[in-house]
């Protein structure tokens, strides 16, 4: 078998022949081939409440909240049905923003937001969220311990509010998309950082990850919990949810009231991406190319779902291409300094949320063998554990001569995830 895996936006082959291979896929069909009819159809006929053009009538404006670049559902594509819907409905381009939810990621280039957004109508507005911004933001409501939550004027002062969000598994708050576009996608820094910090808890006074926080799981994950409440503060008046599809272009689509729409997109994301399959001790996986796999922070949540298959000390040859190193500034003091103690210690002191990712990737790369294809530094990669090759052939090739009875799992595209609990 020869997989091509995702890398950048090109392709990495690597020759597994001679290897007992086992294609861990998801069930999931391709992308629509007419994703603005699918996205027409979902608007039109919502699982619950009326069609948004029939929400958008007689609305003084609209706020349409759409992912950063760091999530991929072909925006440019689909963007352009939700504002004509508004724009049958009477709404005024004038008075239509459109509101980029970069939670605490940093904002695009002008260059690169016109790509994200594709073409609109000249005079809709179109801001990217900034979560330090102070004066851009409104109280809503309260989290868990009493602090505020705090949202994009924007959002939270919209006659109307869309939120557009693709619904996929997340490594700690369970599903991405849904409730995620407004809280913390267009939230105040202090909450955000509340809130990330639930995906650790003390225990005998030690910091230790709350079990609750994982793939897949919302019922009992004290952080998606959290969101959901959150996100009550202020409801988007009609959710879009979006599932992508094996290539990753949006296969389903579900609107309505955030939470009925959620639902029925997290139902149908754990029957394509959530699979019954045991143990393996070698892998072949990929962070699915670009945009997923040109940062750390986001190319780790690849790493985090293969070893998800791997036996305890097993090995993956895992490919990304993090040409953009980190992705967020944040995480540096603890690339400097990527021992477990010393993250612990400085979360300990004072939480950020991209001290967790570090944690999270020397944990994998000490319990298990990370064979790491990129361009990332390769100093700073030992430093994280990983063990950098530049040819992946070797790899193989050492693994024909000494592993050859063994079964490689690989994960060629999009991420699967174990299997939680039985299809419905």
């Amino acid at each position: 078998m020869i997989v091509k895996l995702p890398f950048a936006t090109d392709t990495l082959a690597v020759d597994l022949r001679g290897l007992k291979v086992r294609p861990l896929e998801p069930a999931a069909p391709a992308g629509a081939a007419d994703l603005p009819r699918l996205i027409r159809q979902a608007l039109d006929r919502p699982l619950d409440g009326g069609p948004l053009a029939e929400l958008a009538h007689g609305r003084t404006d609209a706020t349409v909240v759409v992912p950063d670049a760091t999530r991929k559902i072909e925006l440019a594509a689909v963007l352009p049905v939700v504002l004509e819907q508004l724009a049958r409905a009477g709404v005024p381009d004038r008075r239509v923003s459109v509101l980029v939810a970069c939670g605490t990621h940093p904002p695009l280039s002008d260059g690169s937001l016109a790509s994200l957004v594709g073409p609109v109508p000249s005079g809709i507005r179109i801001m990217q969220h900034d979560a330090r911004d102070e004066a851009a933001l409104v109280r809503v409501g309260s989290l868990t311990d009493g602090s505020a939550v705090r949202l994009h004027r924007l959002a939270a002062e919209a006659s109307l509010l869309v939120t557009v969000g693709g619904v996929r598994h997340h490594y700690f708050a369970g599903f991405g998309g849904g409730p995620k576009m407004v809280f913390p996608g267009v939230a105040g820094y202090r909450e955000i950082q509340a809130n990330h910090a639930r995906v650790l808890r003390r225990h005998g006074g030690e910091l230790e990850r709350e079990p609750g926080c994982q793939p897949g799981v919302l019922d009992g994950n004290p952080v998606a919990e959290e969101i959901a409440r959150a996100a009550d503060c202020r409801p988007p008046d009609c959710a879009l949810c979006l599932v992508p599809g094996r290539d990753g272009r949006p296969a389903f689509a579900a609107a309505g009231p955030w939470r009925t729409a959620f639902a029925a997109a997290v139902e149908r994301a754990r029957h394509w991406y959530e699979i019954a399959a045991g143990r393996f001790p070698l892998a072949v996986a990929s962070a699915g190319g670009a945009p997923a796999d040109a940062t750390l922070i986001q190319a780790h949540k690849g790493l985090d779902a293969a070893c998800r298959f791997l036996d305890e000390g097993g090995e993956v040859l895992f490919a990304a291409d993090l040409s953009s190193g980190a992705g967020s500034p944040d995480m540096q003091p603890f690339l400097d300094d990527p021992r477990p103690s010393a993250i612990m210690q400085r979360l300990a002191e004072r939480w950020v949320q991209y001290g967790h990712t570090t944690l999270r990737l020397v944990s994998l790369t000490a319990r298990y063998r990370v064979h790491l294809v990129s361009r990332l530094d390769d100093a700073l990669a030992r430093r994280l554990g990983f063990h950098p090759v530049s040819d992946p052939a070797s790899i193989v090739h050492g693994w024909r001569r000494t592993r050859a009875g063994d079964m490689v799992a690989v994960i060629a595209n999009q991420p699967v995830f174990p299997r939680l609990r039985p299809p419905a």
